[in-house]
């Protein structure tokens, strides 16, 4: 099961070792065995932007962590000498996602766009009435030229109706019509019973920092939150041209 190891193959990423009582190697190793205490697995870590802290990416999302594995700070580091505040942690997490995605494309449901300028992966959810929005919003997004790909994050966990019905859409042979029979709230025949990678969607959203749907990915790693109309996603894709 591929799960989250695929970013092993992130040059300049550290080594998974949920196993183990520190991660990562030279400066970068850190002391994992408080942070297993409380469910925080350590997937890689990077030189962080704070002295004496790592960067580390792990299941619940990034935290910057002691490198003796005994403080941990949640939260996102700036730059603030130039012009405009730089968010750093974003611009480092963005590189990472980019990266980590690569291991689902095979996983998404995707709809082009036919004139395409844009590729944005969303994080969605068919009970979420904004996923459904979005979707139902799909030909504007086309028109934009913004290429939509699903990933699954069942927002109420593996034991909700969404991850049940998001397994069903994955299991489906026609898994377009099963995702807009279940965001147009129809009933759709099918079952949840198969290898699907819903779960693994889901430890990869949370990993991403994903807490709601839907959660968009941009094309430079950027994450936005909600159903942004095409006009504001493609501001918002331009913005990170632009940068």
């Amino acid at each position: 099961m591929r799960n989250l190891m695929f970013v092993l193959g992130f040059a300049g990423l550290a080594s998974v070792g949920f196993s183990t009582s520190a991660v990562g190697a030279g400066q970068n190793e850190v002391d994992a065995r408080h942070l297993n205490k409380i469910g925080i697995e350590v997937l890689s870590t990077a030189p962080g932007e704070i002295d004496g802290y790592v960067r580390a990416v792990t299941n619940q999302g990034m935290f910057y962590v002691s490198d003796d594995g005994t403080r941990l700070i949640s939260g996102n580091v700036f730059d603030i000498t130039g012009k405009e505040p730089v968010n750093l942690s974003e611009t480092a997490m963005a590189n990472v996602r980019l990266k980590m995605l690569e291991g689902f494309t095979d996983d998404m449901i995707v709809y082009p766009a036919e004139n395409e300028k844009y590729e944005v992966t969303i994080f969605t959810d068919t009970t979420c009435g904004y996923c459904q929005r979005l979707h139902q919003n799909m030909s504007s997004y086309h028109a934009e030229g913004i290429t939509i790909k699903y990933l699954a994050f069942p927002r109420g966990g593996m034991s909700s109706k969404g991850a049940r019905q998001l397994q069903t859409v994955w299991c489906a042979d026609d898994k377009k019509a099963a995702i807009a029979a279940f965001k147009d709230e129809e009933s759709f025949s099918g079952s949840s019973n198969c290898s699907n990678p819903v779960a693994e969607h889901y430890q990869l959203g949370k990993s991403f920092g994903v807490t709601g749907t839907p959660a968009i990915i941009l094309p430079d790693g950027r994450m936005v939150p909600g159903a942004l109309p095409a006009s504001r996603l493609v501001a918002e894709i331009k913005k990170g041209e632009s940068q």
